[in-house]
């Protein structure tokens, strides 16, 4: 039998606002009686600030969208809706299980019937090659305790084995969040709790029962990290197992954006080991396999959820390569007033607009355009210039500028990345902090310290002695600019701060600049663009 598909996803683009918040969900989408039933004690901690509806208005706005089964990226989230979307991932998840095997039991018992009866068997096509369905992706342990602990609570089921054991494994020390009260607001939400990003988890449900760390091949949801699944699929020529992965139906990336923080292309190998044709049968009963998982077409009907604070290329060309939905796909954006109107302390910032670039060139003209234009504006100033942040958020550029200075006789440079040990990251920012002198004296401190995105993200240091700071690029994390520049001392007398940037940062421009600034700075006349605050 040949399965019959669409041929292209339609694509749609929403703004937050256009979102229909007025639905009643559970009735309208079909929503399970005994998950139904347990959903109002699980969200009414949120709703109760929201009018005491069953559903807030941000999981009415989203809900109907993700019960459609088309791919959805959704780019807004929030650490204050945090709870919405962590519920609605498990709401929609766990309806979808329960659906699917509601069917195959009322399949079997329809054609075990049929035996006894010697009536002809029914052609009854409900399974995939192997049992799960549903794969969460989450970044750290804290997030799957999060969304496993809600799945318990909706389940309904009187009785989950190795519950301890998951607690014991994904629980966290409450110590340990003390140790970080100092920390940003944004750093101690996502660095709550356990935050070992190497786990994955099985889990199966019965009508009475849950099993927890089940085998992957009995399992219904699987909640993995990137890193966690990466080492079950194995490299290239390494003996890997992927054929649980085969018959995904519903993919969830949970916080993408802190994904891209650690190893994307680890996120890139899952998507490309999804849906593929089994090595083994792994007991399957091909007589109830769905017509086009025989044909290899799942990918076409396997949806795709991705959630993150902000979209990125690399996130937006994730659902490119790997949305092939005939449902569609759906991305929901929202404007945004600029993280530059966080900035506090008074200072210049200037913004150079590179040249048009083909954007296969983008790494080698901003680093021509850097060496030519903004390096040499810091050596001839050296005095005046010490004390100099240069923010690069890209290692691999790290490791080129850094190889440049290096052989350029820059020598009061402090390179710190995320591979950086702590104690010499530490003896690289106190020396820092005392700077160069000006009054004739060797030159032998740091001068220009120059630092990654992804060392910000997961130390959040307190940088003193910073008078100017250069970004080679813009960090991806528009908040990470106002964070870095107001470390800047603007009692030390002249202060700035430099931003190189090209076309192909609109998307971070944009969250920096505000979205009414963004098409100017892109498209106008000025290369140059001068803010104040």
């Amino acid at each position: 039998m040949t399965s019959v598909l669409k041929d292209t996803p339609s694509a749609s683009h929403f703004s937050i606002d256009d979102l229909d918040t007025d639905r009643s969900l559970v009735a309208d989408l079909d929503v399970k009686n005994r998950i139904a039933e347990k959903w109002p004690d699980v969200n009414g901690k949120i709703t109760k600030k929201t009018g005491g509806d069953s559903f807030t208005p941000l999981q009415k706005a989203l809900f109907p969208l993700m019960n459609s089964y088309a791919d959805l990226l959704y780019t807004n989230q929030d650490f204050k809706f945090r709870k919405d979307i962590t519920n609605l991932m498990a709401l929609h998840a766990l309806n979808h299980v329960y659906k699917a095997n509601d069917r195959v039991i009322r399949n079997t018992t329809k054609l075990k019937a049929e035996l006894a009866e010697n009536k002809p068997a029914s052609d009854l096509r409900d399974q995939g090659f192997t049992r799960p369905k549903v794969l969460i992706i989450q970044p750290f342990r804290n997030n799957a305790f999060e969304v496993i602990q809600t799945l318990i609570a909706l389940s309904g089921t009187k009785t989950q084995d190795n519950k301890k054991r998951f607690m014991d494994e994904f629980g966290s020390d409450p110590a340990d969040e003390k140790r970080e009260s100092k920390k940003p607001d944004e750093y101690r939400k996502i660095f709550a709790g356990n935050v070992d990003d190497c786990f994955r988890v099985g889990i199966k449900f019965s009508r009475k029962h849950m099993k927890l760390f089940s085998d992957f091949y009995a399992s219904d949801i699987i909640v993995a990290s990137p890193l966690g699944l990466k080492l079950v699929i194995g490299a290239d020529g390494q003996e890997a197992d992927f054929d649980f992965l085969s018959s995904i139906e519903v993919v969830i990336v949970d916080m993408a954006d802190v994904l891209l923080m650690q190893n994307w292309d680890h996120v890139r190998a899952v998507f490309d080991h999804l849906n593929l044709i089994p090595n083994n049968a792994h007991d399957c009963d091909f007589s109830r396999v769905r017509s086009y998982t025989l044909d290899g077409r799942s990918k076409y009907v396997r949806q795709n959820l991705i959630f993150a604070r902000y979209a990125t290329p690399e996130i937006n060309a994730l659902q490119s390569a790997y949305s092939k939905n005939v449902g569609g796909r759906i991305r929901i954006s929202r404007p945004y007033r600029g993280t530059i109107s966080d900035v506090v302390v008074s200072i210049p910032q200037l913004f150079h607009r590179m040249p048009p670039h083909a954007l296969s060139a983008g790494p080698d003209a901003r680093f021509a355009y850097f060496i030519e234009k903004i390096l040499p504006t810091l050596r001839q100033s050296v005095v005046q210039q010490s004390h100099t942040l240069i923010v690069v958020p890209s290692y691999f550029d790290f490791v080129r500028l850094r190889n440049y200075l290096a052989e350029h006789n820059y020598h009061q440079v402090g390179p710190i990345s995320e591979y950086t040990s702590r104690s010499e990251a530490d003896s690289y920012r106190h020396r820092f902090a005392k700077g160069v002198g000006g009054g004739g004296e060797e030159l032998t401190d740091i001068a220009y310290l120059l630092v990654t995105e992804r060392y910000h993200f997961f130390r959040r240091p307190v940088i003193k002695g910073v008078r100017h700071v250069v970004f080679y690029q813009l960090p991806q994390n528009a908040g990470f600019y106002a964070e870095l520049v107001n470390q800047v001392d603007a009692s030390a007398g002249e202060v700035t701060c430099s931003v190189v940037y090209s076309a192909a940062d609109k998307m971070v421009l944009e969250r920096v600049v505000g979205s009414d600034r963004v098409e100017r700075m892109i498209k106008g006349q000025k290369d140059t663009y001068l803010f104040t605050s």
